[in-house]
């Protein structure tokens, strides 16, 4: 069981000891039903790409944090990496998609396993620096470049944070897609930014209401109730 699962489990029973004032102090910025959201999304979009036909997107990792839908991997073409990004407004929980896919032959097994030994580096630093609430951060990394996702209490636990990071061995880059609680967003209307990725064509695999084929009511109605 992960660090986040167990703080999630004893957040109750710390509420009952504690009192709900202490209960506020300790009670991670990401909710659980943006989790759910994020979860959910994350096998929407994945199921999206494995359905289309006639584009190489196997090769491409989903994680959607806090609404942002982050794409690594290679693809063989451009066009591959252009409908990766269509499809990733496929849920409507993503209000934004990094598209970080590269064009080229796809990283061998060294290269997957350094990329993994990165990530779980970076997050025992998190978690074990008391002034970080390791919780609210999700890691990925690919190609020694390390993607931050999740909310950071405030700007300078967002740059201690990179900071962590960057102190890894093999760590190239740190880019950072995290929110800061309690700033408000600028980014435009989600029908704009989808409407751009897809160049106003229809997106293959879903029905013609831009909505995934089959989708769960229940799991669609806990997005938009989220938004």
């Amino acid at each position: 069981m992960t660090a986040r699962n167990n703080a999630i489990l004893i957040l109750p029973l710390l509420c009952l000891l504690a009192g709900l004032s202490a209960c506020a102090a300790i009670q991670p910025e990401r909710s659980i039903g943006r989790e759910l959201d994020d979860t959910n999304a994350s096998l929407s979009i994945k199921s999206a790409m494995l359905r289309v036909e006639g584009f190489a997107l196997d090769g491409i990792d989903v994680e959607v944090t806090e609404g942002i839908a982050l794409l690594t991997g290679r693809v063989p073409r451009e066009d591959d990496r252009l409908m990766a990004e269509c499809l990733a407004w496929s849920s409507v929980a993503v209000r934004s998609v990094a598209n970080e896919i590269e064009v080229g032959p796809t990283n061998g097994f060294r290269d997957r396993a350094n990329d993994a030994w990165i990530t779980q580096r970076v997050r025992g630093r998190l978690l074990s620096d008391r002034n970080v609430r390791s919780v609210n951060f999700n890691v990925e990394t690919y190609a020694g470049k390390v993607y931050l996702l999740g909310v950071a209490r405030s700007r300078g636990e967002l740059e201690r944070v990179s900071a962590q990071a960057a102190l890894v061995g093999g760590v190239v880059e740190v880019i950072s897609y995290v929110r800061i609680a309690g700033e408000p967003s600028d980014l435009p209307s989600r029908g704009e930014r989808r409407a751009a990725a897809c160049a106003g064509e229809s997106m293959p695999g879903l029905d013609s209401d831009g909505s995934l084929p089959n989708s769960s009511p229940q799991l669609l109605g806990a997005a938009e109730g989220s938004r």
